[in-house]
């Protein structure tokens, strides 16, 4: 199993600014409710791109088209 990065395909969908709002939203709502850390930690951490497509936490990539998908549909 390869690891999610943002190279991936599911990241070549063009969306307005008011999808991304609301994507992004949603992608943090999500985060908080499972209580990890603070959401400084949230942006710092997890959010946040090494280089090459990676994230530095590599559950995020996933995490953020799971958000996607139920903001804009399968």
């Amino acid at each position: 199993m390869t690891t999610p990065n943002l190279d991936d395909g599911r990241f070549d969908r063009l969306v307005t600014l008011r999808d991304a709002y609301r994507i992004m939203e949603r992608f943090a709502q999500s985060y908080r409710e499972r209580g990890d850390t603070p959401i400084s930690d949230f942006l710092d951490c997890y959010a946040s791109e090494t280089g090459g497509g990676l994230t530095t936490d590599p559950a995020a990539p996933d995490d953020f088209a799971d958000a996607a998908a139920s903001v804009l549909g399968k």
